[in-house]
């Protein structure tokens, strides 16, 4: 399967199981920096934490509701944590924001009003009235949004970084580069201040990741250097990793950021899919039956048993992930799932079940799996019958993209077809031309022409029984030349070299050339010097 392909199987229907341990600062973060769904799940498991400042909390999971347009579910959080501390500002401008949605812009300019008196000259609570605006209506409240940022800019000496990550987020779509010249202006007002913005970074980096993979991943590794335990940071960057296709970076990263008590279990289950494709199988395995003893029935760490077991030559386990996996009902499986399960069930020495597995991955999509054929050609094999074996490798060569190595395996299919079939029937004949034709193939373009000369000679005997003809002879000779290449095939190949000479002489023999008959003779007592018989028969020769 492709990496891609199964992380994305990650991602999907991955329950958000986070930790309390790590604060409510990471939910603040993460929505800030527009992970919402992280941002929820952190908020709501802290909520009740005695280190959350609560006010801020409300606030935040407040403003989540506003995004989902609950209103109502809005107005209760921001009440709260006004009820948590009256003097946090920002609790009114969401009120501020609500009004303003519902068109009731006098209590939406009390709401500011009450925010702002709270928290004098405080240009961030200034950069947070003029963000209401820009949530319900960036046209109809321009007027009131530039006045925010006057006044924020005024008071700050042109310093605030929260109005230039609002200005920033107002254009980042029509003009990115403006954009990520303000979201810099904030890292750097930020930092004169003696404070980090991880939101700024983020947003920075994210600008920059379609068009410069690298500069985005650097712009995370400095954010983690002054963060080192921000779960926004370090999840950041090991997926811009994953992005840039560093998948030996990003699951180093991974490794770092499931060690935060704020990471996710979607996390955990990438992080065991990157060391899958590292080929860190017992590692990858770890990791997946750790998130299996907290959610025993997550069908992608089951599928990620089922990889690693059976790289691992477990192959009773990995049948045992196999059916624990395919009892989901209604889930999707891929083709990887099916023709790995095939894999197993063919180690376990069950080639029917296995071709079954195999014929589901094919179906799903014919065109893309056409290499499953070979696999169920190989499973006909295993049972024998070897007319399927070569009908579905010969469906496999015609579907196209055949190397020389499937001409190969084709011509091998049809030599084990051809012997099965009676000696003498044009069957047999028909399955070993058909072998020639594709071993010839082979031949055109193979590096090592000998194993595939000698291939090609079997078929004729096939063919043509035990006689030897002269297209046989000449076979044999091809075989005898391609392998004189190398001085050491006559050890390697030993039994090719004297299946050749045995041949090549009794044909000499019986067309009555002795001298000829004799010389390969002679050969093949070089390789087989304890051939007493051969000896005594040439001395009556």
């Amino acid at each position: 399967m492709k990496f891609r392909t199964l992380f994305s199987l990650f991602l999907g229907g991955c329950a958000l199981a986070v930790s309390a341990q790590g604060g409510y600062q990471d939910g603040v973060d993460y929505y800030n920096a527009d992970r919402f769904d992280k941002a929820k799940t952190i908020l709501e498991k802290t909520i009740n934490d005695s280190a959350t400042d609560k006010a801020v909390s409300y606030f935040y999971l407040g403003s989540l509701d506003m995004r989902d347009g609950n209103t109502a579910a809005a107005a209760e959080n921001f009440n709260k944590g006004i009820q948590a501390n009256p003097a946090y500002g920002y609790n009114y401008v969401g009120l501020g924001e609500i009004a303003l949605k519902n068109g009731n812009k006098s209590e939406a300019e009390k709401q500011f009003k009450t925010a702002l008196d709270a928290n004098k000259k405080d240009p961030s609570l200034m950069a947070a009235v003029a963000r209401a605006y820009f949530n319900v209506d960036p046209v109809t409240y321009a007027k009131e949004i530039d006045k925010q940022i006057a006044q924020a800019m005024k008071v700050s000496k042109n310093k605030e970084p929260q109005v230039y990550l609002l200005k920033g987020d107002m254009i980042k779509k029509s003009d990115i580069g403006q954009a990520a010249g303000f979201y810099e202006q904030a890292i750097i007002f930020d930092e004169e201040s003696g404070s980090i913005n991880p939101q700024a970074y983020v947003k920075y980096a994210n600008l920059y990741n379609k068009v410069n993979p690298q500069f985005a991943i650097d712009k995370l590794v400095e954010l983690n250097e002054k963060l080192p335990t921000s779960a926004l940071a370090q999840s950041e960057l090991a997926e811009k990793y994953y992005d840039g296709n560093q998948f030996t970076k990003a699951a180093e990263q991974y490794g770092k950021y499931i060690q935060n008590p704020n990471h996710f279990q979607g996390d955990e289950q990438r992080y065991s899919g990157l060391l899958y494709f590292g080929k860190k199988y017992q590692e990858s395995l770890d990791v997946a039956n750790n998130v299996l003893t907290k959610d025993p029935q997550n069908e992608y760490m089951q599928r990620m048993v089922m990889l690693n077991k059976a790289a691992l030559g477990d192959f009773a386990g990995a049948e045992e992930a196999a059916k624990k996996l395919f009892a989901h009902s209604g889930a999707k499986f891929t083709a990887t799932d099916y023709t790995t399960y095939g894999d197993i069930l063919g180690e376990l020495g069950r080639p029917q079940e296995a071709i079954d597995a195999y014929m589901q991955a094919y179906n799903l999509n014919p065109e893309k799996n056409k290499q499953i054929l070979s696999n169920i050609s190989s499973m006909y094999t295993e049972l024998e019958d070897y007319q399927k074996a070569a009908e579905y490798m010969q469906q496999y060569v015609d579907a196209g993209d055949a190397s020389l190595n499937d001409y190969f395996t084709l011509s091998n299919r049809y030599k084990n077809l051809g012997i099965s079939l009676p000696e003498g029937s044009p069957e047999r004949a028909e399955a070993a031309n058909n072998g020639i034709k594709y071993v010839d193939l082979a031949i055109e373009s193979a590096a090592n022409k000998g194993p595939l000369y000698r291939n090609k000679a079997t078929l004729m005997m096939i063919r043509d029984g035990s006689e030897i003809t002269e297209d046989l002879v000449a076979t044999y000779q091809d075989m005898l030349a391609a392998y004189d290449e190398d001085p050491e095939n006559k050890t390697k190949y030993a039994d090719a070299y004297k299946s050749a000479y045995n041949n090549l002489a009794n044909y000499y023999l019986k067309a009555g050339d002795k001298d000829k008959a004799r010389e390969y003779f002679e050969k093949f007592l070089e390789i087989d010097p304890e051939n007493q018989a051969l000896r005594d028969y040439l001395k009556k020769m």
